[in-house]
């Protein structure tokens, strides 16, 4: 959990499920969404926790192959190529999570997840500049 909280700072939905399925009677939530979150987690959770994983992994032989004097920057490229492409498998992998999420809650579950997530400071700051005036751009 601490390698999914490590990489999760730009798409938060895959790691907000759990506070979501925590708190599903505040937010409302139908039977067919919660089916639909325990699904999407049963066939994407494992996965996206691998390619995390292969992230870190690849990061780390990035950095010390920087530091060898004998790898060439071609093999450089080519790591960091493949650590984009993971990558974009896990974004991915994270905008089906935010899809799934984010065409079935109505505006009530939105408010009322609002009210669940106010105590969390990075999560309540979030939500507050989805409601500002100023995030037009956003939406």
């Amino acid at each position: 959990m601490d390698k999914v909280v490590l990489l999760e700072s730009s798409g938060l939905m895959p790691t907000l499920l759990p506070v979501i399925m925590r708190n599903q009677d505040t937010l409302e939530l139908s039977d067919e969404q919660i089916n639909a979150f325990r699904a999407w987690r049963k066939k994407n959770y494992t996965h996206m926790v691998n390619v995390m994983n292969e992230i870190i992994d690849k990061s780390v032989q990035f950095r010390v192959a920087a530091l060898s004097p004998g790898i060439t920057s071609d093999h450089l490229y080519g790591l960091q190529s493949d650590i984009q492409d993971l990558q974009r498998q896990l974004l991915k992998i994270k905008l089906s999570c935010r899809e799934l999420v984010t065409t079935s809650f109505t505006e009530t579950q939105w408010e009322n997840f609002a009210f669940v997530v106010a105590d969390n400071p990075k999560l309540a700051s979030l939500m507050s500049q989805l409601a500002s005036p100023d995030s037009e751009h956003i939406h």
